[in-house]
């Protein structure tokens, strides 16, 4: 029931691209879907055990809240004078430094690197993406057995590429509409890179759980093509995706 370690897993599994408040009502027990549940507490237990890295997922939750590291100290509500050239800082009502300035500007490439480090990809001695550890994570976990085929091939597809929803189901001897579903929550993503599956024809299609609809984008369609666009994938001025889809599978 810690408020604040609640905040980091929420902020994760709920919120994924805003504060998790901004996406169901409190409290958040009583109104998360029984997958979000079952990934809180996964994520929790991960946590514990040292899997996952709390101060990056702490970073990211502060990030989607405007805040970081320069702003998360207490004041005593006193003006700092040990130092007569800088910059005054003033407290709010709750005690917590406000920054403008360059610290403002200090915090904000503080959280650009936290942000960064969380997308860095694991390589090998050979510079190739090493997913061999997620590969393990899918295994051990509690998803359905098609959800763990889904993943798995998911993690053939080179940084780089881009795959298809309708070349996956036809190496698992499947359907397009349930590849989808099972990387609806992948609970491993961005590192399980579900970014790299697209629609037959270039479009996007969805990510995290949106999809664009008459036209319109989905919600989080951008975050997709950013991730795309940092490991080399390229889109035309429609937005859709150059080059042909990687379709390699073994």
């Amino acid at each position: 029931m810690d408020h604040c370690f609640a905040r980091i897993i929420l902020d994760s599994i709920v919120g994924i691209d805003a504060p998790w408040m901004e996406k169901i009502k409190s409290p958040a027990y009583k109104n998360m879907s029984k997958d979000q549940l079952e990934d809180s507490i996964r994520l929790g237990q991960e946590i514990l055990d040292g899997e996952a890295d709390l101060v990056e997922l702490d970073n990211k939750s502060l990030a989607l809240r405007g805040k970081g590291e320069v702003a998360s100290g207490k004041a005593s509500g006193k003006v700092d004078r040990s130092s007569p050239g800088k910059r005054k800082r003033k407290t709010d009502e709750k005690g917590e430094i406000s920054v403008d300035g360059a610290e403002k500007e200090v915090k904000k490439r503080k959280l650009q690197s936290a942000e960064e480090s969380v997308h860095r990809p694991i390589l090998d001695k050979g510079g190739k993406e090493d997913l061999t550890p997620w590969l393990k994570k899918i295994a051990l976990s509690d998803k359905s057995s098609f959800q763990k085929k889904v993943l798995t091939a998911l993690c053939q597809v080179p940084r780089g590429r881009y795959s298809t929803y309708a070349a996956i189901s036809k190496h698992l001897s499947s359907s397009p509409r349930a590849v989808g579903n099972a990387l609806r929550n992948n609970p491993f993503a961005p590192q399980v890179p579900c970014h790299r599956v697209l629609a037959s024809g270039g479009g996007l299609g969805g990510f995290h759980g949106s999809w664009g609809r008459n036209g319109k984008e989905g919600l989080h369609d951008d975050k997709k093509r950013k991730l795309l666009r940092e490991e080399g994938v390229k889109f035309d001025g429609r937005g859709r995706v150059i080059g042909s889809s990687w379709e390699e599978f073994c």
